[in-house]
């Protein structure tokens, strides 16, 4: 029976390990933190519902977007790779400039197109005018000068080593030699 169940995961594993490419893996990822966070946000006892809501929704659209983008950017980059790669490299060369769309994609794309598309969606979804989300959320916002005075006031003091008597070496215990 243990021997089955260790020749299955064996086999599964083989399996997954020849036809995987760095596509499904990414978008199993950004699939599961699509279910996962805003769920977990969802259950947060100590935020505000209305909070919760609206950062849920907005990690679900996150992911959302992000899916699509994997598997376009992966999957265009391995086809590119395949009509200019010589075909001793094609297989294993398609793989790694998929990997590297799916990179392109993470660092560049995902972030510029949620940047653009999710606050309009949330203003839609809220229905509210520009701005008004911000006020029911009590999202406070100093002006940049007041913000660092208020810092600097508040700042404990420094106190320096006097570097004529410092040392790195512990000050406690037996002294030998006169150190």
């Amino acid at each position: 029976m243990k021997t089955a169940i260790v020749d299955k995961f064996k086999t599964i594993s083989h399996k997954l390990g020849i036809n995987n490419k760095p596509t499904y893996v990414v978008m199993a990822i950004a699939a599961v933190k699509g279910i996962c966070r805003p769920t977990f946000t969802m259950m947060d006892k100590k935020e505000e519902p209305r909070t919760k809501k609206y950062t849920a929704i907005r990690e679900g659209l996150t992911e959302l977007i992000a899916i699509p983008v994997y598997w376009g950017l992966g999957e265009a980059s391995a086809k590119i790779a395949n009509k200019i790669l010589p075909d001793e490299l094609k297989k294993q060369g398609a793989k790694n400039c998929m990997f590297l769309g799916v990179c392109v994609a993470a660092l560049l794309v995902i972030p510029g197109l949620c940047s653009a598309a999710i606050k309009p969606l949330m203003d839609k979804f809220y229905n509210n005018e520009k701005g008004a989300l911000a006020k029911h959320l009590d999202i406070q916002s100093e002006a940049p000068d007041t913000a660092v005075k208020n810092l600097y006031n508040t700042m404990p003091a420094v106190s320096r080593p006097n570097f004529q008597t410092f040392s790195n070496r512990p000050q406690y215990g037996m002294k030998v030699g006169g150190v």
